[in-house]
């Protein structure tokens, strides 16, 4: 019960920290948000946003710095202006903003700003540590590894009569990072550079399993979809001997957390 317990503390902590990294995100190398975000959280009307930050009773040189004109799709297909929003901006925007749900809103993303500028520096940190650089290569050369079984293994799937086999690439990643981490949605593509040296060598691992896995089952001439299920199976018992874990926390981290 204790187990079960903390894999839930955990698990609901990543899901905090995912909502707190849908209303800030970071852009070359600085978080922000954008005009969108807070007119939806804020329940207020795009354009009147984008309006008050016009309207905003700051120096040409404060506007340039913080609010970054940008553009978007919306939902017809149409090219809409927005503004990217720096956590300065943002302070200074807000403060228009008032009752009790603007209130809630603003401690939101004022601890979102703080969360990720604190992930920028954690991950600045981590990149400098030689055991995460000897990681990131010993990774990036079992995924290219990988991924040269997987184009083998998409032939084989094809050549037995598979007509959509060129997704096995997205599936069998997908199906790692769900056995190894707590992740409730897809991933972006620098997932990895947010991972620990222990966390990138767990995939490293298991790529080589899937790797291995796929090698044997094209060899025996296993029917493909058998040959994906032994692998996406192995890959998952590999990942319950280690267990699951927040992308980007140590077990130790997580321990001490505790």
């Amino acid at each position: 019960m204790i187990a079960a317990a903390a894999k839930d503390a955990r698990s609901a902590e990543h899901i905090s920290l995912q909502s707190l990294a849908q209303i800030v995100v970071v852009t070359y190398g600085e978080p922000i948000t954008t005009s969108i975000v807070v007119a939806e959280k804020f329940r207020k009307r795009h354009d009147n946003v984008l309006q008050a930050i016009v309207n905003l009773d700051c120096s040409d040189g404060f506007r340039l710095l913080n609010f970054q004109e940008s553009s978007y799709l919306n939902e017809q297909g149409k090219e809409q202006p927005c503004y990217t929003v720096t956590r300065d901006g943002f302070s200074f925007l807000a403060m228009g903003f008032t009752g009790k749900d603007a209130a809630a809103w603003k401690e939101k993303f004022i601890a979102a700003f703080k969360w990720q500028a604190s992930e920028i520096n954690r991950l600045r940190q981590m990149h400098a540590a030689p055991d995460w650089q000897q990681a990131r290569l010993e990774g990036q050369t079992a995924r290219r590894s990988e991924t040269d079984t997987i184009k083998a293994f998409v032939s084989y799937a094809q050549g037995q009569g598979s007509r959509s086999a060129s997704k096995y690439y997205m599936a069998i990643t997908k199906e790692t990072h769900r056995a190894l981490f707590f992740v409730q949605s897809a991933v972006g593509k620098d997932f990895r550079g947010g991972l620990s040296a222990q966390q990138l060598a767990s995939v490293a691992m298991a790529e080589r399993i899937v790797e291995r896995s796929l090698l044997e089952s094209m060899t025996a001439n296993t029917f493909y979809k058998d040959a994906y299920r032994v692998a996406a199976e192995r890959v998952r018992q590999f990942a319950e001997l280690i267990g699951q874990s927040v992308p980007g926390k140590s077990r130790a981290m997580l321990e001490d957390a505790q």
